[in-house]
């Protein structure tokens, strides 16, 4: 009997541990998707304040990598994915936006990167206010 026991532990063991793993996969997926989006993003503000035009091509591809973030992370946190997928809006139309108007809808790039850190590492917060003092 108790061996009965031990393989019927054995066998919930093996489904235990493959969730365990793939639940890390769909935060690491979710929180590529947005590292990425923030490094696009990050990077054609640089060019812009470097002097470059606005390109219009690079903006769609920020719509499409807000959105493709706004899917994986909703598993993890609801409320950024639907920053994510304002942030996608945004990236639409720019210029129909105003400071207030991001500043609202919790879409500026260091509340965003903040949230996103907040998930890649729990003790963020803590760290970044120690940073500060």
């Amino acid at each position: 009997m108790l061996t009965e026991i031990i393989n019927g532990l054995i066998k919930l063991l093996g489904p235990i541990a493959t969730l365990s793993k793939d639940k890390r996969e769909l935060k690491d997926s979710a929180l590529r998707a947005i590292s990425n989006a923030l490094d696009e993003t990050f990077l054609y503000y640089r060019d812009i304040n470097n002097g470059k035009a606005r390109n219009l091509e690079r903006e769609a591809l920020l719509v499409k990598y807000w959105s493709a973030a706004s899917i994986p992370i909703r598993h993890l946190d609801e409320e950024l994915s639907i920053i994510c997928n304002q942030k996608a809006e945004y990236w639409l139309n720019p210029e129909e936006y105003n400071r207030e108007d991001i500043a609202e809808l919790g879409i500026g790039l260091d509340s965003v990167r903040d949230a996103y850190r907040k998930i890649l590492d729990p003790y963020y917060s803590t760290f970044k206010t120690r940073k500060k003092n």
